[in-house]
This record gives C-alpha cells, sequence and structure tokens, in this order.
C-alpha cells in the first residue's frame, strides 16, 4: 500500500476515535436514554457486587421510627423535651459523638424548645447538629429560626445529591454553595470533629458500605424509644447518628433500589449521612473513574471499534465483533468493580464501540465503491466486437429504441473481493485484475458472448444480441465452463504469488428481455432489461450458499441436451414467489465430484422425501468428502430439513 493510501487511512482512523469520543462523552451527560442505561448499570453493579464488609463498629444509628411516635400526642415537630432526655441517655451511655440529623425549622412548645436548647449547649460530648438552608425546600423564616435556635452550635448541611434523571442518591454534600454563604456539608462537620481531613469538593461520589451477611446491616440500627434499655457497651466509644425512619419522611432512592423496586430499596437519609461519614473515615476513594480516566476507556474503545471497521470484510461480521466486545466491556466493567471498587462507564465505551465501527465501515464502502468506480472506468475499453460489427452495419441501432429477445445471461463474481482490495497493493491490484479481464474476456468473445458491462469485480455477458444465436444457452453453458476453468488456474497461480484471490462464481439465466440502447443519443449503453437478469444475478449469489461455482438455471440447462448437469435444488429466490429449479454443469475433466449416478440416485429420494435420504446423501459425503454439493444436502437432512424445495434468504 503507498504511503499516501496509509497516510490517509491513519488521519482518517484517528478523525473517527476522536469525533467518537466526544460524542460518547456527551451523549452519557446529555442525552437521557444513554444517561439512564448508564446510572442502570452502575446501580446494578452497586447492588450486586459491592464486597460484604464487617459491621461498623465506629458507628451506630439511633431510629426515630413509627413506634417511637406513638407516645406523642403529634408527630411534627418531635417532641423536643423527648429529643432532650434521648440526647442525655445516649450522653450517659458513654457515645464518643453525637450527629443530630433532625430538622429544628420551627418552634413547638416554649419550655420544651428551651429544654432541648439548653441540653444540646449542656452536653459534655461533641454534638453536630443539622442545618438547612431557604433554598433547599424551607422557608426563609424556618431558615431563621433554624440559624437563631442553633446559634453557637456546631451545625451542617445535611443534603444529599438525587441525579436529576431517576432521582437516585449516589453522592452527598460536603460543602455547600447554594447560597451566597458557603456552608459545609454534615458530615463534613462530623469528620472535622475527629480530627479527619475531609476532600475541599462541594460533593463526593458515595462508595455505599457493604453488608457482612445478607441478614445484618451495614451499621446497627437501633430505635429510640429502646435507647435506655440498651447495654452501655453498644454505645460507648461510639458515633451515634440520629435521625427518622419513616414512611414519607426523609427517604431517599439508591442504587440498591434496581433490585428491590421502587420504595422497597429506598434508605433514611441518616443512614446514607453514615455511608458517608464511613467513607470519609475509612479514607475510601471515591467509586467514581476519574473524567480523564473515563476519556481514555473511552477513546481505546473508539479505537478498537475502528480496528473493526477496518478489518472485517462483512457486515455480520462487523455486528458479532461488536457484540462480542462490548459483553467483554460490559464483563469487565463489572469485573473491575467487585475486584478494583472502580465503576468504569459502560455505555459510553459502548457507544464509541459501535459508531466508530459503523462509521469506519461506511467510509470503507465509499472508498471500496470508489474502488470499484476506477476499475469498471479503466476496463471499459473491453466492448464486444459483436457489438461493434452491428452499429457498424446498422447505425440505426444507435437509437433509442429497443426490442423484446429471449437472450441468455451470464454474470460472475469474485469471492472475498473486498478483502482481495485490502490486503494488495493498488498498483498490484489493477495489474491482478488486468489479467483477470484480459484472460475472461477473450473466453466470452472466444464463445460470441457480448460483455454488457463489467461492474467492479463483476462481469456481465450476454448471448442472442445483438446478433442473434439459436443455440444461445448451449454457448453460455460452455463459456462458463471455460470461464470456471481458466478461473481455477488463475486463483492458483496467484495464491502461488501470494496474492488471496477469491473464487469465481458464475450464474447462467435464460429469459425474455428487452435489448437496446438505453444511453440516449449521446451515450451509448447496449444492455438489457428484465426479470431473467436479476434471476441470474440471485443464481450466481446463490453459489456462495451451496459451495457450488456455476449456477445454471432449469431453463437454460434444458436447451443443453449434451451438457451433463446435477440438480442442485428447487430455488425460491429471493423477492420471488414461484421456484427455480437450479443445476450444476459438470465439466467432463472436473474430478471435484462425486459419481453422477449415485449423486442422481440420491437426489431422486430427497426429492420424493424418502428417509433414506440422510442415508444416501451421508454415505457420498464419506465417499467424496470434496463435494460441497454432497456436503450441503447431507448438512440439510441432518438440520432436519427434506425435499428439494430450498427458500433462499440472501439475494
Amino acid at each position: 500500500m503507498r504511503a499516501s493510501s496509509r497516510n490517509r487511512r491513519t488521519v482518517t482512523a484517528i478523525t473517527i476515535v476522536l469525533v467518537t469520543t466526544a460524542v460518547s462523552f456527551s451523549a452519557e451527560r446529555f442525552l437521557p436514554l444513554i444517561r439512564v442505561a448508564e446510572n442502570w448499570s452502575r446501580d446494578l453493579r452497586t447492588a450486586t457486587l459491592t464486597p460484604p464488609e464487617p459491621q461498623s463498629d465506629k458507628i451506630v444509628v439511633v431510629a426515630i421510627n413509627e413506634d417511637t411516635l406513638t407516645a406523642f400526642a403529634y408527630r411534627s415537630p418531635l417532641d423536643r423535651l423527648y429529643l432532650s432526655q434521648l440526647l442525655r441517655s445516649l450522653e450517659r451511655k458513654g457515645a464518643k459523638l453525637i450527629g443530630l440529623d433532625i430538622l429544628l425549622d420551627q418552634p413547638s412548645e416554649e419550655a420544651k424548645d428551651g429544654a432541648l436548647r439548653q441540653t444540646m449547649r449542656d452536653l459534655s460530648i461533641p454534638l453536630v447538629v443539622a442545618s438547612p438552608q431557604a433554598v433547599e425546600g424551607i422557608t426563609p423564616r424556618q431558615a431563621a429560626f433554624a440559624s437563631a435556635y442553633l446559634a453557637n452550635l456546631h451545625a451542617g448541611v445535611p443534603a444529599v445529591v438525587k441525579d436529576p434523571f431517576d432521582g437516585v442518591v449516589r453522592a452527598v454534600v460536603l460543602n455547600s454553595g447554594l447560597s451566597n454563604r458557603p456552608r459545609p456539608g454534615f458530615v463534613t462537620v462530623l469528620a472535622r470533629e475527629l480530627d479527619r481531613s475531609v476532600p475541599d469538593v462541594e460533593v463526593v461520589d458515595l462508595r455505599y458500605r457493604g453488608r457482612p451477611d445478607a441478614r445484618t446491616t451495614p451499621f446497627a440500627v437501633y430505635p429510640a424509644h429502646s435507647v435506655p434499655l440498651l447495654p452501655d457497651d453498644w454505645i460507648r466509644d461510639r458515633i451515634v447518628l440520629v435521625g427518622a425512619d419513616l414512611t414519607f419522611t426523609d427517604r431517599h432512592r439508591t442504587p440498591f433500589s434496581v433490585l428491590a423496586g421502587p420504595g422497597i430499596g429506598d434508605m433514611p437519609g441518616v443512614l446514607i449521612q453514615a455511608h458517608a461519614l464511613s467513607q470519609l473515615l475509612e479514607g475510601k476513594q471515591s467509586p467514581q473513574l476519574a473524567a480523564w480516566k473515563n476519556s481514555l476507556v473511552i477513546v481505546l474503545f473508539a479505537a478498537i471499534g475502528v480496528a473493526i471497521g477496518m478489518a472485517a470484510t462483512r457486515p455480520a461480521v462487523i455486528f458479532i465483533s461488536i457484540v462480542g466486545t462490548c459483553v467483554i466491556v460490559w464483563i469487565g466493567g463489572f469485573i473491575t468493580f467487585r475486584y478494583a471498587g472502580a465503576l468504569v462507564s459502560l455505555m459510553s465505551p459502548t457507544v464509541a464501540l459501535t459508531l466508530a465501527a459503523g462509521l469506519t465501515y461506511a467510509w470503507r464502502w465509499r472508498q471500496e465503491q470508489a474502488e470499484r468506480r476506477f476499475i469498471q472506468s479503466a476496463f471499459s475499453k473491453f466492448v464486444a466486437p459483436a457489438v461493434v460489427d452491428q452499429l457498424i452495419a446498422d447505425p440505426q441501432r444507435l437509437k433509442l429504441g429497443g426490442e423484446r429477445r429471449e437472450t441468455t445471461f451470464l454474470f460472475t463474481d469474485i469471492a472475498d473481493y473486498t478483502t482481495l482490495t485490502e490486503t494488495t497493493d493498488p498498483t498490484q491490484l489493477v495489474g491482478v485484475m488486468g489479467e483477470y479481464f484480459n484472460g475472461t474476456c477473450e473466453i466470452v468473445i472466444r464463445h460470441e458472448g457480448t460483455i454488457e458491462k463489467i461492474v467492479g469485480d463483476a462481469l456481465h455477458v450476454m448471448f442472442n444480441a445483438p446478433l442473434e444465436q439459436p443455440d444461445h444457452p448451449r454457448r453460455a453453458v460452455a463459456c462458463a465452463l471455460a470461464l470456471d476453468a481458466f478461473c481455477q488456474t488463475f486463483v492458483a497461480e496467484q495464491h502461488d504469488r501470494g496474492i488471496s484471490f477469491g473464487a469465481t462464481r458464475i450464474g447462467v439465466n435464460t429469459g425474455v428481455t428487452v435489448v437496446g440502447n438505453f444511453g440516449g443519443e449521446k451515450f451509448f449503453d447496449y444492455s438489457a432489461t428484465g426479470d431473467a437478469i436479476n434471476a441470474t444475478a440471485r443464481l450466481e449469489s446463490a453459489n456462495k450458499y451451496f459451495g457450488t461455482r456455476v449456477c445454471v438455471s432449469g431453463a437454460t440447462a434444458a436447451r443443453c441436451p449434451e451438457q451433463i448437469f446435477r440438480p442442485v435444488g428447487e430455488l425460491v429466490l429471493k423477492g420471488k414467489a414461484e421456484s427455480v429449479t437450479a443445476y450444476e454443469p459438470i465439466a467432463a475433466s472436473d474430478i471435484s465430484h462425486g459419481d453422477i449416478e449415485e449423486y442422481l440416485a440420491a437426489y431422486r429420494l430427497l426429492s420424493s422425501g424418502d428417509s433414506r435420504a440422510v442415508t444416501a446423501f451421508s454415505e457420498l459425503a464419506a465417499r467424496y468428502p470434496q463435494d460441497a454439493l454432497v456436503r450441503f444436502h447431507r448438512s440439510r437432512l441432518e438440520a432436519g430439513e427434506s425435499g428439494t424445495l430450498i427458500v433462499m434468504k440472501g439475494k
């Protein structure tokens, strides 16, 4: 391959990688479908693969639940005298630090309010209280009351971060910047009271603490009304977070909701704060990869997508490669989280991989079309002498008029031609194709066929036009066998030269078409149009399905009584309702096929639906393993099919 071509491929590949990386990185952030899918994948990993950990021996949660509230005349605000007594009880039991995640944003009974305020100021152990901001859903009046009531106390904002796309809490606030006066988060103040450093960021992604087992919670949770009855050892030297665990109060969706369902996997705010505080105290890093690391992952898989698009020769292969690689990406993402604790993006690499492979294949397709047009233009001088002679003898043939005539068509195509164009130097490819068309066109002209056109690697030939040829079916079949013999020799020669030249597939069919000049007065294009042409193309393509090289329609074979044929089957070609009988012509010198009579006997059993056909074709395949058509029918029969009717799925 020339240097300029290599440079062009390199520049194109780099451009596709950069474009798909940018698109994929942006899609995860701005396209709801991609964002929700990515969130789901992360939540699924968190819910199923968070490693088990021993229950925390540093943090306990005291929950004010429905049973606690039954002792009071009103639910809200919480009885301040009771709350004062609860704090004193925790103090007596030796709590190391108390975090009060209860909003004190409105007055209740004056005496009880005073008792709680005095208790909070007189406690002998550190106390951190939750202090909201007016922008967080409370009124300015409530915010003003809370500010005055909690004056001179250690307070922090108990805010969690809900994803705007699905409302799941995956992060908490460390430093609130919602108001004009930035304030520390609730867990930030708690950590600082314990002399722990806190990252100087606004929010931190949560690394939820794993359960020890299915029955044990990450943190010990005690109902508030049971605290006086608890052994002191259960509280002593522990950080106690006090908060509500009520059905409709301060509950949030978490990643664990992905398995439990809406509402079931929700978690009280105080428990989320417990997870966040545990993460800070133990110095655990955020599970989310840094943006630049995720970008590198996206770049990597965009490059893999380009490689797939460059290497694969067929859309089916590209599709299978993409699906297989995506499966590896997702499995790798789950394994990475399980053993390294990192939540690698999965949707962005998937999008990048798919998009890059698709764009690369589209670019390759355009390049291939350009190469085909180049080869077609280079060999346009191959016009059958019969056409020229007819035009010289009768210039009126240049007019637009046509005629309906029975014509036999012969189409050829080279297997794996795309691979040939990719693996062969362009200059060498032109030379090889020149040799190929020189040989094939000479054979066509020798049999007095008309070369209608050369399309890339395909040769379109017709017989009985423009000159009348009463024996046109016989000529076409003889030409096909001569082409087949030449092409087999040519392929062997090219393989000896290290060139992977594919086999030539040939289709032959006879039918009535309209022939004439379809190019107008300024551009001469003597050709034909009709359904028989499409059928010829389908027969040529059918060779790939049966493993044959030449496939002839029954309409043609019936006009060649001296030629030996093997029936292939009753083909229902794509887009057709009626079947066409296909035959494989056998050259006398061809030793790659089994005994003709044995094949015909087995085929008769197949045609009649006789169950002995399975044995017959199996025995033939054992004796003649090189016979592709025998192997095809044996495979059909072993797969449970029967009869000779074959419905073609492709063109």
